[in-house]
């Protein structure tokens, strides 16, 4: 068993000790004293994930302060990392809310194309068909949904199909949204429907939004432009660019940035798939949200990484879930159709 390099081992941290740290570090206590930073430390969040929020705040470049933070107070980090929680609850359903619209979407289509719902189902379960090293035929797929038959969400679904004989219908409610974007998209190949193929790639989006959601990953804590892991899709693109309120420059800087980019393809597929009632939902929701994040605005003056993230954040609110936009015909959609009434 190999040693860990004892280099790269840090010292446990008490409480106390990590305000000393952060101290050390140029952070002040101002708006809010050490010992409740402290009480904080010990009951509210760990240290690791509330000192990731410094990223984008300035450093004295000289005198005896050098290299500590310019203008960085304990209440700001805790500040970010309660709009970065309240951000997750707004992405998270709004992420539900998709997978719950595009697998009506799909069903739609299926129903469309004159199929049975049987055959088309069968043919993507033939695709995870192999033979492992015992030669025995698995099927990755199938286990996946097998693993239900323990849920008592989906065991009494699972019962009444012992062969994996599912129609869509039923398929849908066994699967997992990583597997449904996946159906989603051999259906799409199936039916030539290079739409339904962006759509794939937009859903993909909204599922790495959702999953750092639900694993409760920070997403406020970088927010800087850089390169990508993948491009934002044009249907995305050209509708921040139609937003009058933000500049090419400020769509590309916020775009360049994963985590941004996954926000606002999940506010944009929300916008044009979801129902009227439950838009309105969101709608209401997100703008608290927005309130809630402006509130200590004035804290951000001097950090344009956090006070530019959080204006895009706003103008993207601003444009897709008013009341105007709402009423408005949006005309560049990707998905099918419009929005269903309820």
């Amino acid at each position: 068993m190999e040693k860990s390099n004892p280099q790269h081992i840090k010292r446990w941290l008490t409480p106390c000790e990590q305000v000393e740290h952060l101290k050390g570090k140029g952070v002040r206590f101002t708006l809010v004293s050490e010992e409740w930073a402290v009480s904080y430390l010990s009951k509210n969040n760990n240290y690791f994930r509330l000192r990731s929020y410094r990223t984008g705040f300035s450093k004295v470049e000289e005198g005896p302060r050098k290299g500590q933070y310019a203008n960085l107070d304990f209440k700001m980090l805790v500040d970010l990392s309660i709009i970065d929680m309240l951000l997750r609850y707004q992405m998270l359903p709004m992420t539900l809310d998709i997978e719950h619209f595009a697998k009506v979407r799909l069903l739609e289509r299926i129903e469309k194309a004159g199929e049975d719902g049987y055959d088309i189902v069968r043919n993507f379960l033939a695709l995870y068909d192999e033979t492992n090293s015992k030669g025995e035929l698995v099927n990755s797929a199938k286990s996946e949904i097998r693993r239900g038959s323990s849920s008592p969400y989906v065991a009494g679904i699972l019962a009444k199909y012992p062969d994996f004989d599912f129609p869509a219908w039923v398929f849908l409610e066994l699967t997992s949204f990583g597997s449904f974007i996946y159906f989603y998209k051999f259906c799409a190949d199936k039916f030539d429907d290079k739409k339904m193929v962006d759509d794939f790639y937009l859903l993909q989006s909204v599922k790495s939004l959702r999953n750092a959601c639900a694993h409760n990953n920070c997403i406020l804590n970088e927010m800087s432009a850089g390169k990508p892991m993948f491009r934002a899709r044009n249907a995305v693109s050209r509708a921040v660019g139609g937003i009058s309120t933000i500049g090419k420059g400020q769509r590309k800087s916020k775009l360049s940035n994963d985590r941004l980019q996954q926000v606002a393809t999940t506010l944009y597929v929300h916008s044009i798939l979801a129902s009227d009632g439950v838009h309105q939902h969101r709608s209401e929701s997100l703008h608290a949200f927005v309130s809630r994040m402006n509130k200590h605005i004035e804290y951000y003056e001097g950090n344009d990484q956090i006070s530019s993230g959080f204006e895009f954040i706003e103008k993207l609110v601003d444009a897709w879930f008013s009341p105007d936009a709402m009423a408005a015909d949006l005309e560049k959609k990707t998905l099918d159709s419009g929005r269903p009434k309820e």
